[in-house]
């Protein structure tokens, strides 16, 4: 080990020295706390006499002399220090609200800060409980110090004994800091038991920045009260460090910006080409309707033939019902013919053979005009038939058009496809790009909100702070009249009280005087007993001398 057995217990003597003066401390905070009277700001503006905003060793000298304690300069100075939590070299109102309030009931320092402050007079004085509440606090430091300092004393007397070995034998697991653990460890090793509390305690006192963790530079002003000398140059360094990485951090929100500033350009052009790609698309589109206009127009086109060439069949097949009525009307009439014939046969034997003739004729005109027909319309039929022809040509043209069409058609659906997908592709990809835009632009609009939010948030707490002190002044004001009427109700008490108190001191001291004179006149009494005594023996015996030693003169 690094120490003595010895030194190890002196050194968990100084640690429970410390942790136990602060719990004392805690309660003194806490009695204070617990008056109704006490409002730390009226508590520190009647310690800020000169009204400075800040107080000095002198103001602290002169509050502990009005309470009848009388500080050595060691004294007053770490009272100083423990009062400056930040090590500033100045105590300001923070700084005292968090040395005087109590520190582990969270509600006492609630009620205390929520108090109402008063109007209080250059040189005038706090209530008597809050005088003595708050002088108590200081003076409960003060013997903290002194207890302190004896035990560091003790400590440092010994010949091993060492701030960086004391260090290392309370951070056994070598990890550069102390914790509540490893301290707790120690304190068993070394047969001393502590609470949670009391632990707590020690922390507040030695752990000035409140992270936690005692370094060895804490660990050293607590066991010896000397500071360390290479502190300052450390906080330089981790000011400088902070500095770097805060320049690091400005050069990559910078390099954010351009990123982000490139990106908007990408996102623009991506966007631009993207609606060119739609414009392209919408052309495309546009003139493969216009072609399916072209065949759509093309395919009425030849619909109408169709349809026509279906008109010309029907005008066909109604002319040709046409001819055969007229056939059947000539039949008719021929008929007629033939029975006027008959009936005019008897009449005219003489044309009977004219008239076969004649009926031969048109017999054989007949004939011959339907073979013409015949052929007319065979030829007809031909035609037809080459147009019905045709016309399956054309339609398996179409079909193998139209069929050709739904491959060309199934092949720029499966490129659209493959367009799509790469577009939906490179969408996700620039979706995502912008995803992460918008994050890294959302994270830099809450920074934004965040200092908008903190600087509105100081400035909304300076306006409550000034409305409140305001309100507090007003109040102040309407109080000042009943304040004034107490302090004059009080001062007339205190001065009752003081001449009640002085004519009992009068009193008292008149008794002693009186008893004190009855005595001596008891005394004086007994020794003029004494002395007549002594007197009336020596004369006495004076006299017997004389008549034992005067001869007798007459007989």
């Amino acid at each position: 080990m690094y120490l003595s057995a010895r030194t190890q217990g002196r050194l968990a003597n100084l640690i429970i020295t410390i942790a136990e003066g602060e719990k004392k401390t805690e309660m003194v905070r806490q009695v204070l706390a617990e008056q109704k009277m006490f409002e730390p700001y009226t508590a520190f503006r009647r310690l800020d006499q000169l009204r400075t905003g800040e107080l000095t060793v002198s103001d602290i000298v002169e509050f502990l002399s009005d309470n009848k304690i009388y500080p050595t300069k060691a004294q007053s100075d770490y009272l100083f220090r423990r009062l400056d939590l930040n090590r500033d070299g100045r105590i300001t109102y923070p700084d005292f609200v968090k040395a005087v309030l109590p520190k582990e009931d969270s509600r006492l320092r609630q009620i205390a800060t929520l108090r109402d402050s008063y109007y209080i007079e250059v040189n005038m004085l706090l209530p008597t409980e809050i005088e003595w509440g708050l002088s108590r606090v200081f003076q409960q430091e003060i013997q903290n110090f002194n207890s302190i300092t004896a035990a560091q004393e003790i400590l440092t007397a010994s010949a091993d004994f060492t701030s960086l070995d004391a260090f290392r034998c309370i951070d056994q697991v070598f990890l550069g800091y102390i914790t509540i653990d490893t301290l707790q460890d120690f304190l068993r090793q070394n047969g001393a038991k502590l609470s949670f509390d009391e632990l707590t305690a020690f922390f507040r006192v030695v752990d000035s920045d409140e992270d936690g963790r005692i370094t060895y530079s804490e660990l050293l002003e607590a066991l010896t009260f000397v500071p360390d000398f290479f502190q300052q140059e450390r906080q330089i360094a981790n000011e400088l460090r902070r500095s770097r990485e805060r320049i690091i951090q400005i050069e990559r929100e910078r390099e954010v910006l351009e990123d982000l500033k490139k990106s908007r350009e990408r996102v623009d052009e991506l966007r631009r080409s993207r609606e060119r790609l739609e414009q392209m698309q919408d052309l495309k589109r546009s003139r493969e309707r216009i072609e399916q206009l072209d065949e759509l127009r093309r395919s009425r086109e030849r619909l109408e033939d169709l349809r026509k060439s279906r008109e010309r069949l029907e005008d066909l097949k109604k002319s040709r019902e046409r001819l055969n009525q007229l056939e059947e009307l000539k039949k008719s009439r021929q008929r007629v013919e033939e029975l006027e014939e008959l009936k005019k046969s008897r009449e005219r034997q003489a044309q009977i053979d004219e008239l076969k003739k004649s009926r031969e004729r048109l017999e054989d005109l007949r004939k011959s005009r339907e073979r013409l027909e015949q052929l007319e319309q065979e030829r007809k039929n031909q035609e037809k038939i080459e147009e019905l022809r045709k016309s399956r040509s054309r339609i398996e043209e179409l079909q193998n058009q139209r069929k050709k069409i739904e491959e060309l058609r199934t092949s720029q659906e499966r490129l659209e496809q493959l367009k799509r997908q790469k577009e939906e592709i490179e969408i996700k990809r620039s979706q995502e790009r912008l995803e992460d835009l918008r994050k890294s632009r959302e994270r830099l609009e809450q920074i934004e909100a965040l200092r908008q939010s903190r600087e509105q948030q100081r400035a909304l707490e300076e306006l409550r702070q000034s409305r409140e002190r305001v309100e507090q002044l007003r109040k102040s004001q309407l109080r000042i009249e009943q304040l004034e009427n107490e302090r004059q109700v009080l001062e007339r008490s205190r001065q009752l009280e003081r001449v009640e108190r002085e004519l009992e001191y009068e009193r008292q001291r008149s008794k002693e005087r009186l008893e004190r004179l009855e005595l001596e006149a008891e005394l004086e009494r007994r020794a003029r007993d004494r002395a007549l005594e002594y007197d009336l023996a020596t004369q006495s015996n004076f006299v017997q001398s004389r008549i034992y030693d005067t001869p007798k003169r007459y007989k």
